[in-house]
């Protein structure tokens, strides 16, 4: 696709054009939920009128301590939402990618309708105990289609913050 048939389409009435929710996130970032369980809530929320078609995550310090650590990316109340299989977040990693959960019983990947506008909560889950974790560090981003003309202030990108 050319560069202005792109920045016509970010122009125009509908105003479809991929975007995301960006965010750091550490270990310190996240309440123990109980158990095995760590949940952090992002900051900034996705649109309603949107269709989210997946998530990406970078692990720059794997969640060490226990011996296993898997992210799910939901909804709140649909843990993996916005992730159809857990990324693994053990140890460092770039480009873990996955499509959204567009079926209720996960069968497969596809756009999920967004009507309201939606929190987007991360569940880290470990082996035994979320309090045996000891380090992690990654950015997680969800991707999503705007119907509408979004005005956007300042997105976290990748290099934002970075250590």
């Amino acid at each position: 696709m050319s560069r202005k048939v792109s920045t016509d389409l970010e122009r125009s009435p509908v105003g479809v054009g991929i975007r995301k929710v960006g965010q750091w996130v550490s270990l310190a970032d996240f309440t123990d939920a109980g158990g095995a369980v760590g949940t952090k809530t992002l900051a900034k929320q996705i649109p309603a009128g949107s269709f989210v078609f997946g998530s990406k995550v970078k692990v720059t310090e794997g969640f060490i301590g226990d011996v296993s650590a898997v992210l799910d990316i939901g909804d709140g109340s649909d843990a993996d939402l916005f992730s159809l299989t857990t990324h693994n977040v053990f140890a460092a990693a770039s480009n873990l990618v996955e499509g959204a959960d567009a079926a209720a019983d996960a069968s497969y990947r596809g756009f999920v309708a967004i009507s309201s506008d939606t929190t987007i909560t991360l569940t880290v889950t470990v082996n035994n105990d979320w309090g045996d974790v000891t380090a992690g560090k990654m950015f997680v981003e969800v991707l999503y289609f705007s119907t509408n003309v979004e005005v956007v202030d300042k997105t976290q990108t990748i290099y934002d913050a970075r250590n």
